[in-house]
């Protein structure tokens, strides 16, 4: 009898391989199911991801904000002068006025006008923003009507590059270069600009979107930020910029019905993939089913059996992952190419969607495994 053992004969997979065209549509389908997990948490993690870019840029140890504004998507500004009262303390280094705004950007191209959001600040100080490039063009900022792109701004604006002219709000501005931020829920893309640009070009310099505050060597933040609330008023908040980022995110999922909708998909996906991989069991049972019989008519046992199955789901999990981990690659670099929302592979976004492919699959064999536990050896004959 140990020659029938599944130690010996692989029986499982040979099992799963009698018919390789079928089995090639078999996994084709709980990859079609893995796509779609992939799919929504990409969603769900490219709108939180793209919906935070920004502070994690911020080069600062403390972002001074106006109270109302409970997400990055609000402009609410505050007086340039509560960075005077911040830069009294001793443990601040730097005290950076950060200017933020929206124009409409005419699409050469296109004959069509956009709206856009604008950065802007003082070309002396070190570079506010954690962008790549941009220290090379703090000089040439100081040009007014100098400015510089995001490349990775949404194609509505039309093919922009280094060395063209855009007309922002009517007027003529230089695009000297590029840098890379990315849009969000809301922001199709940036232009930058120097200060002297911006007072231009809005005649405003006492109002500010928020205030960079860099410490000097050794200051402990939170100390700081407690004597920043003792001395601003209660209509500022004080965040760094990671607080800021989490409390985007987590204002995306509480407060916008994101967290719910591709929750759901995933859960969807999940069942979707439950009810493609039992039909692929119970096929597979079915087309052996004297087989089965005749190994329980010669002596094995339920738990060999039952074991026979799940193995035969964790082989369709496991070979239905690849080509869906594959095929949510390619989605996610179409999407991220063609709207600009961050969608990326992760090591853990992987690892989850594997293990609720293997949930999928074995709960698929646990509905499955009822035939061939009521198989009856007599039947045959």
């Amino acid at each position: 009898m140990k020659i029938f053992s599944s130690q010996k004969i692989p029986l499982a997979s040979k099992m799963l391989l009698h018919k390789k065209g079928r089995l090639a549509l078999s996994l084709l389908g709980i990859a079609f199911a893995v796509v779609i997990m992939f799919m929504e948490i990409g969603f769900f993690n490219g709108l939180n991801d793209s919906q935070a870019n920004l502070p994690p840029l911020l080069n600062a140890d403390i972002l001074i904000m106006h109270q109302r504004r409970y997400s990055m998507l609000e402009t609410s500004t505050i007086p340039r002068h509560r960075l005077g009262q911040a830069a009294a303390l001793d443990e601040v280094a730097e005290a950076i006025p950060f200017y933020e705004g929206a124009d409409t950007l005419f699409n050469e191209q296109e004959k069509r006008i956009r709206a856009i959001s604008i950065l802007a600040f003082p070309q002396d100080t070190a570079a506010p923003l954690l962008v790549e490039g941009l220290k090379k063009y703090q000089e040439q900022l100081k040009i007014r009507g100098n400015v510089l792109y995001d490349s990775l701004s949404r194609k509505i604006y039309g093919d922009i590059k280094p060395g063209t002219d855009i007309k922002l709000g009517g007027r003529l501005h230089s695009v000297i270069g590029a840098v890379k931020i990315g849009p969000n829920i809301k922001l199709d893309g940036y232009v930058i600009m120097g200060e002297s640009t911006w007072v231009d070009h809005t005649g405003n310099v006492d109002k500010i979107g928020m205030g960079l505050i860099r410490l000097k060597p050794g200051a402990d933040i939170e100390a700081v930020k407690k004597k920043l609330r003792d001395i601003l008023p209660a209509d500022t908040i004080l965040m760094t910029p990671e607080e800021a980022r989490k409390r985007e995110v987590k204002f995306t999922i509480e407060s916008t019905p994101t967290g719910a909708v591709f929750g759901i998909g995933v859960i969807i996906g999940f069942i979707i993939g439950i009810i493609i991989c039992y039909q692929i069991l119970f096929n597979e049972i079915t087309d052996h089913l004297p087989q089965y019989a005749t190994m329980k008519a010669v002596g094995f046992s339920k738990k060999f059996l039952v074991a026979l199955v799940i193995k035969q789901s964790l082989w369709l999990s496991a070979l239905g992952f690849i080509p869906g981990l594959i095929g949510g690659g390619i989605l996610y670099f179409i999407i991220q190419y063609s709207t600009g929302i961050l969608m990326f592979m992760t090591p853990w976004r992987i690892i989850f969607v594997f293990i609720l492919t293997i949930m999928m699959c074995l709960a698929a064999s646990f509905f499955a495994m009822k035939k061939v536990l009521n198989a009856d050896p007599a039947e045959l004959y």
